[in-house]
């Protein structure tokens, strides 16, 4: 992997298709590389914010965001040829020299419109209008991906956060950069936009999670018993609405899995609130918890009763089981860019069941 030189341009960056991939967050290989490029350029850290800002909007409408790279490519070679037609010039005669500065000055601008008008019509595609951001400020801002595909969001902090299918956010009415307050509905991963004066808060139904500036995982769809909040780096503080005063501080690497049970003053708030270590050290097998922003599923020694869950979340459609011995079935395995038909096909090999698809629901039995 090639790094870019220290005085790299911003589009340079911006058109770097590693640089691309460690801010969609696609490639862990890639994180670590450019972490590790950026912590060793503070100076620059101003610039590099503001390509991954480019990035990012070019993601938010996915399908585009080739296209989009594609023409600001196109934009600063029409740069590089002006500035090298320029050079080529240099041998003539001193008569000419006012006239080529004039030229050159002329050129270098409408270089400069060039790249300018090409970032101003991505801005305008992808970020919302004036009236659309005063009608914002007065209500509760949604964001919501469906079932049909993940979403990612750009907020105006400059925190992303991309969503799982079934899944949405709620901005808080008066949101800014120094008031960070979001609802969260369903699966979301985070890079929080670090600000340790201001705090970035997620309510989810039963937990409110505090953090300053980190990458981490939130898990909490209505349907389910357990709300999951996995800290991949940075700290988090998740505090509960149903036991008030009761918080649990994460570190990197550690998940927390709150459990919404049946509970009497003699149970333990130890097993209602499970802390755990995630594992990434296996091959091939970096965060389980984050699969999902890589298009991959990862099924670890899991009954068929919550692979069931996942295959609801993840492909948008009902998964019912007809037979209770089914749902203790135990499987392990991890699955890219598969539909859910080859799925169901690669388990049956390891323990046999039968299933049928009509009517936008799959039903399983023995």
């Amino acid at each position: 992997m090639q790094l870019p030189e220290n005085d790299f341009l911003i589009e340079e960056l911006i058109c770097n298709d590693s640089f691309q991939q460690y801010c969609l967050g696609t490639s862990l290989e890639n994180h670590v590389f450019w972490e590790n490029w950026i912590n060793n350029l503070p100076e620059r850290a101003v610039d590099i914010e503001n390509a991954k800002k480019i990035v990012n909007i070019l993601t938010v409408k996915q399908g585009s965001r080739l296209q989009q790279v594609k023409d600001l490519k196109n934009a600063f070679k029409q740069k590089e040829v002006l500035n090298l037609l320029l050079s080529s010039g240099n041998h003539e005669k001193t008569l000419y020299q006012k006239s080529n500065n004039f030229y050159k000055y002329m050129s270098l601008t409408a270089a400069a419109v060039i790249i300018l008008v090409s970032l101003y019509f991505i801005q305008q595609a992808y970020l919302p209008s004036k009236d659309n951001l005063s009608v914002n400020t007065l209500a509760e801002t949604l964001f919501s991906s469906g079932s049909a595909s993940r979403k990612t969001v750009v907020l105006t902090d400059g925190t992303v956060i991309t969503l799982n299918k079934n899944s949405e956010i709620r901005l808080s009415r008066n949101f800014t950069p120094v008031q960070r307050e979001i609802w969260l509905k369903g699966e979301a991963f985070f890079e929080v936009k670090h600000d340790a004066a201001h705090p970035f808060t997620v309510h989810t139904s039963m937990n409110d999670i505090k953090v300053l500036g980190t990458s981490f995982n939130v898990k909490a769809y209505p349907q389910s018993a357990i709300i999951e909040t996995s800290l991949i780096r940075g700290r988090v503080q998740v505090a509960s609405k149903k036991y008030p005063g009761y918080t649990v501080i994460l570190k990197p690497d550690q998940k927390l899995s709150y459990r919404n049970i049946p509970a009497d003053k003699n149970t333990a708030l130890e097993k209602i609130f499970l802390v755990s270590s995630m594992d990434h050290q296996q091959e091939n097998h970096p965060y389980e918890e984050i699969q999902w922003v890589r298009n991959r599923m990862v099924i670890d020694n899991e009954p068929l009763a919550e692979i069931a869950g996942k295959l609801q979340n993840w492909y948008g459609i009902e998964v019912y089981i007809a037979d209770q011995e089914v749902k203790d079935y135990r499987y392990s395995g991890t699955f890219e860019n598969e539909s859910i038909v080859k799925m169901l096909e690669a388990l049956q090999i390891a323990y046999p069941f039968k299933f049928k698809a009509a009517q936008n629901r799959i039903t399983i039995s023995k």
